[in-house]
């Protein structure tokens, strides 16, 4: 009995070793392990708040430069068709100058070609003046 009884001091003298233990080592461990773990979800939590804000700025701005981008279409499309207008009308007067210069040069050619034929001078000073016409 004697050797059940020094076992079970034996089992009682660890068992307030390892409270002992515990109590020296492994508690203040957690507790710090658990100070840490706070802190960490404090700035989670912040970070969390931030990021959340610089979405909120992001689609803000995306809706400004949009709004702006569309003010500006607003703005430049009456200018960019004055300028095509412009472009399309010196288009159309180049092509009508053009065609006048036919014309002259053609009414020339068929005055000079009369005077040949029918030998006026009156037809040579006609093609004169048309091509100064």
């Amino acid at each position: 009995m004697t050797a059940v009884v020094g076992s079970m001091q034996d089992a009682f003298e660890k068992v307030g070793e390892h409270h002992e233990l515990i109590h020296r080592d492994i508690i203040p461990r957690v507790e710090v392990l658990e100070k840490e773990h706070s802190v960490f979800k404090q700035e989670m939590t912040a970070l969390k708040s931030e990021i959340i804000g610089m979405q909120k700025g992001q689609k803000e701005l995306e809706v400004t430069v949009m709004k702006d981008g569309k003010e500006t279409r607003e703005l430049l499309k009456p200018f960019a068709d004055h300028v095509l207008s412009q472009a399309q009308y010196g288009a159309q007067t180049e092509r009508e100058i053009a065609i006048k210069k036919l014309d002259t040069k053609d009414k020339a050619t068929v005055a000079l070609y009369g005077a040949i034929g029918s030998g006026g001078l009156v037809t040579i000073i006609a093609g004169i003046i048309a091509l100064f016409k």
